[in-house]
C-alpha cells in the first residue's frame, strides 16, 4: 500500500460527535501520521457543560441561551470561515503525513482544493446518534433543568450543522461515510481507507 499511497493530508469532517476525533486517530495510527484537530486552532463557544469542580464560562452560557438556532449557526459558519485562510488553509498548503479532523472542514472551502494528494471524507450521522452521544458525554440525565437547556441547544446546532454538511456533500458531490447506531470504528475506517487507495 504505502509503494502506491500518494496521499498526503487527508481531512475528516462533520458535525460535533459524529466520530470525528476517533475516526482521525485511528487512521493517523494506521498510517503512522499526525492527528490534528481545528479546534487547537481557534477558539469558539465550545460545549456547554463541564465537570465538577470546572464552571462553565458566562460567556458560554449566554452564547447558547440567549441566541436562537439560525444566529447559532451563522456564528459557528461565521467562526469557521474566519478560520480558514488564517489557520486551515496554510495548514493544508504546507503540511504532509497529516490526518485534519474538524467540524471547521467546510465542504465548499475544501472542494476546490482536493487533489491526487488533498484528500478528504465527511461523516454524516443519523440525528439519534448526535443526540445519543451529546446526551451520554453531557451526563444529561443528571444536569440540572437550565443546564439541561443548554446542551438541548447545543444538539440543535449539530444536528442542523449536520444537515447542513449533509447537503453541502451532496450538492458537491464528495465523499462521505453514514454513521448510523451499528457503525463501527474499524468498519468506518476501512471505508476511509478503501477510498483513499482508490484515489491515489
Amino acid at each position: 500500500m504505502k509503494g502506491s499511497f500518494f496521499v498526503r493530508i487527508v481531512l475528516i469532517g462533520g458535525t460535533s460527535h459524529a466520530g470525528k476525533s476517533t475516526m482521525a486517530e485511528t487512521l493517523a495510527a494506521q498510517l503512522s501520521w499526525r492527528c490534528l484537530s481545528t479546534d487547537s486552532l481557534a477558539k469558539h463557544p465550545g460545549r456547554p457543560w463541564r465537570d465538577a469542580p470546572n464552571v462553565l464560562p458566562p460567556h458560554v452560557v449566554e452564547h447558547y441561551r440567549d441566541l436562537p438556532l439560525s444566529e447559532l449557526m451563522q456564528s459557528v459558519l461565521h467562526h469557521y470561515d474566519s478560520m480558514w485562510v488564517a489557520h486551515i488553509l496554510p495548514l493544508i498548503r504546507n503540511e504532509s503525513g497529516l490526518v485534519m479532523e474538524g467540524s471547521a472542514l467546510l465542504p465548499g472551502r475544501i472542494a476546490p482544493i482536493l487533489s491526487d494528494d488533498v484528500q478528504a471524507v465527511w461523516l454524516v450521522a443519523s440525528d439519534s446518534v448526535i443526540e445519543r452521544r451529546i446526551k451520554s458525554e453531557s451526563g444529561y440525565p443528571s444536569r440540572d433543568a437550565d443546564s439541561r437547556f443548554l446542551i438541548d441547544k447545543f444538539a440543535a446546532r449539530a444536528v442542523a450543522f449536520n444537515h447542513f454538511i449533509a447537503s453541502e456533500v451532496h450538492r458537491l458531490n464528495l465523499r462521505k461515510v453514514y454513521i448510523d447506531s451499528d457503525s463501527e470504528i474499524d468498519d468506518v475506517c476501512s471505508q476511509v481507507m478503501n477510498g483513499l487507495q482508490a484515489s491515489s
